[in-house]
């Protein structure tokens, strides 16, 4: 069955659902890696699946979505010397730090879809030139003839070495053996201002789509989430001229396909807001959305003002990554992990950008937010 499945998967121009990696800690990783996993540099920027078959090429981001090709002309021409193959990477850029060159790649990205006009408005700017982008491939699926889903990474990340193309490397890895070894690992990368390092189980299989696994576990200087708007908060006392100043997020349970509420937080920096707007301006709505999942404390008079004025149906809306001081556990009008009357919330959070390279079920799991938790030393 699941070599039919990969079989399947394997069509060059089909989106493959990406693996992702959970959390765990130094212990657990190297116990379910079996005292021996492969440690990758976590590079900052935009993940893209690439297929290439014959004159032709296709690339993805995380979610499925295609890259706009005419706004990636260095990007293409890289494409353009692969063999047929299927591989994954991250779209890079240089800058001062981590966070400068993230923001490099997010300057360079444009959706599948815009007029003409802006892309040569774009293309004319010097942008491309200014802020060159290259890959960084940790993952090949498919190689000529050979699809590589069920191979062990190890065999996997030696085709990645093959290639031989300017401005397109390898991630490499370091094997590391003992948990000791691993956190001193971790912590000197990100001493030296890279964000973090993402462990592979040399023995893993590539387990696409939406299933939980300890075989890809990443360590990051802060962790983030990747959350759903699904409610906005109109200006609350701001003598601010926004559509709104808080919105309600939401983190993804992959059991039960709903979006479970985690916490308001406040989008008056950096002009979010107006970037959230522009995305969903046509998309929202007065009645909530029946894929949230809403305590029902919100019925109450008590909690009438955390009631979002204005909802969205999560299936249409956007990602932002969120920060926060930590993960809570308590009883409050939040539905994340709810059980036994207490949910997971956020503890002074903030958002940092919208995701345009994630979907809504891209989002950080429930699952995740409950092992981010334990981690803290919650139980």
């Amino acid at each position: 069955m699941r070599a039919k499945l990969a079989a399947a998967m394997l069509r060059l121009g089909e989106f493959i659902p990406v693996m992702k990696p959970t959390y765990a800690t130094y212990e657990e990783t190297l116990e379910a890696h079996k005292g021996r996993t492969f440690a990758e540099v976590k590079h900052d920027g935009y993940r893209i699946q690439v297929h290439r078959g014959g004159s032709r090429f296709w690339m993805f981001t995380a979610n499925g979505n295609a890259y706009n090709y005419a706004c990636y002309p260095e990007i293409v021409s890289i494409v353009k010397h692969l063999p047929v193959c299927i591989i994954e990477a991250e779209l890079v850029a240089d800058g001062r730090n981590h966070k400068d060159a993230f923001d490099n790649v997010k300057k360079r990205f444009r959706r599948e879809g815009i007029k003409q006009d802006s892309i040569d408005t774009y293309l004319k700017s010097g942008i491309v030139s200014n802020v060159p982008l290259s890959l960084r491939v940790f993952d090949v699926l498919r190689f000529e003839r050979t699809g590589l889903l069920d191979h062990p990474f190890e065999e996997r990340s030696e085709y990645a070495e093959t290639f031989d193309i300017p401005c397109l490397v390898p991630v490499g890895h370091e094997v590391v053996q003992s948990a000791a070894d691993l956190e001193r690992l971790v912590q000197s990368t990100i001493s030296s201002g890279r964000e973090g390092i993402v462990c592979k189980d040399p023995a893993s299989i590539y387990r696409s789509g939406n299933v939980t696994s300890s075989d890809w576990v990443k360590f990051k200087r802060s962790e983030t989430l990747d959350l759903v708007v699904v409610g906005f908060y109109r200006n609350e006392g701001y003598s601010l001229d926004l559509p709104f100043t808080s919105v309600l997020v939401a983190a993804y349970n992959d059991g039960s396909g709903m979006y479970e509420t985690l916490g308001k937080i406040g989008v008056t920096r950096d002009g979010i807001a107006r970037e959230i707007e522009c995305l969903v301006a046509d998309k929202k709505q007065d009645q909530r959305p029946g894929k949230v999942a809403f305590s029902g404390k919100l019925d109450r008079p008590a909690y009438a003002k955390f009631v979002p004025d204005l909802y969205i149906d999560p299936e249409h809306s956007v990602v932002i990554e969120v920060r926060a001081m930590n993960l809570n556990r308590s009883s409050n009008w939040q539905t994340c992990g709810e059980k036994d009357g207490k949910a997971f919330s956020m503890r002074i959070g903030w958002a940092d950008q919208v995701r345009y390279d994630k979907g809504p079920k891209q989002a950080t799991r429930t699952s995740a937010i409950r092992k981010l938790y334990e981690l803290q030393g919650g139980e």
